[in-house]
């Protein structure tokens, strides 16, 4: 009985550091980066390095945004560079499971003479996860100039028409109920986007504007609610 126990510790002790290597390698840790393009001024295409490599060499168009781009959980640098602005970089520290979203925008930098041509830079708003929100809800951002944009909604059953003002780099949410609706979003009393929400969650509407100046929207799906951070 001795010599039985001892062979089942002595199996017990070989078998303990592959059964701790196993636990160490698991699942892997990752996070994913969302990249909304709202870059104005300049000329072609932005381009987003991470942590110095281009994910996207061909490219993104103002308006754009991506799906959620997988990375390594952990300290990830970001810039985003544009022709004619000034490039703009960000550090992030991404969360296991996090989706992160990155508005890349640019801002007026001061001149020296009043005669010198308009400069800009670019900008980057990080808009972080927070704790999920029962039924719709739709959070909106702005990167425009303006210091407010005023937003209508219109969601489709209801007779009131749901309103709010964005203040620029701050985010505002309208709750939508609990049931799918149809949403008309109007700014500057123009129509922007129209969200059709499928699952509950948490829809977001980034507002920038374009080279002439008039407000425009990205629109996507994030089943949490999030700030800007």
């Amino acid at each position: 009985m001795k010599t039985l126990t001892k062979l089942l510790l002595a199996s017990l002790l070989l078998a303990a550091p592959t059964l701790t290597h196993a636990q160490e390698d698991g699942p892997p840790q990752v996070g994913f980066i969302r990249i909304v393009n709202a870059v104005a001024p300049g000329l072609g295409l932005a381009n987003v390095f991470v942590d110095g490599d281009d994910i996207f060499p061909k490219g993104y168009q103002l308006g754009q945004r991506t799906g959620g781009i997988g990375l390594k959980a952990g300290a990830h640098s970001i810039e985003v560079r544009k022709e004619g602005v000034e490039s703009g970089t960000t550090r992030i520290s991404l969360a296991t499971g996090e989706t992160m979203t990155l508005i890349a925008f640019a801002e007026r930098l001061p001149v020296e003479k009043v005669d010198d041509p308009p400069r800009w830079a670019v900008k980057i708003l990080r808009l972080k996860q927070s704790d999920p929100e029962r039924g719709y809800r739709m959070t909106l951002v702005s990167v425009c100039g303006k210091p407010e944009v005023k937003v209508q909604a219109a969601v489709a059953g209801k007779a009131d028409i749901e309103s709010t003002t964005v203040k620029r780099l701050a985010v505002s949410s309208i709750d939508l109920g609990r049931n799918r609706a149809e949403v008309m979003v109007k700014a500057d009393d123009e129509i922007i986007t129209t969200v059709s929400p499928e699952d509950p969650g948490n829809y977001v509407v980034v507002l920038y504007a374009d080279p002439e100046g008039k407000t425009k929207a990205i629109s996507f799906f994030d089943p949490k609610f999030v700030i800007a951070g």
